[in-house]
């Protein structure tokens, strides 16, 4: 995971996130650790198949951005319910996410991590000579 429900709380304010992760609640006074840190897996896994490819995933200690972008996409997650929508604010914070990471992923932008190796050619591919006696040679075409 990239984020922490303490890292929602200190982005977004404790109010919110109670708010968000017990929707049908409205006198509940504490978060729901568990549906926070679901929608925080959600995001890191997201966020995961963008960079993957271009970094070693999990990232291992991931830099600010990206708890960032992890806490606007589970923010975004958690606003998606029966009886409520994300903000018009949510839903551009994370539209911007996803072309952050787009941008990443197509390398315009970069981040600040171990880089995945690039994939080198693949063994034995392209043509190659073989040893082996041919199975159909024009001798044994002409038979046909």
């Amino acid at each position: 995971m990239y984020a922490t429900v303490s890292d929602m709380i200190d982005r977004f304010g404790e109010t919110q996130i109670i708010r968000l992760s017990r929707p049908e609640d409205r006198t509940a006074e504490t978060v729901d650790e568990d549906k926070v840190n679901t929608a925080l897996t959600d995001a890191g896994a997201l966020i995961d198949g963008y960079i993957r490819g271009r970094y070693f995933v999990p990232i291992a200690t991931p830099p600010a951005e990206i708890v960032r972008a992890t806490c606007i996409l589970a923010r975004y997650d958690l606003a998606q319910g029966e009886n409520m929508d994300p903000s018009e604010e949510m839903s551009k914070a994370r539209k911007d996410v996803i072309s952050w990471l787009e941008n990443i992923a197509k390398e315009l932008v970069n981040l600040d991590v171990p880089a995945a190796e690039p994939a080198g050619p693949a063994v034995n591919s392209g043509p190659r000579m073989s040893d082996r006696p041919r199975i159909m040679t024009s001798d044994t075409l002409r038979g046909w």
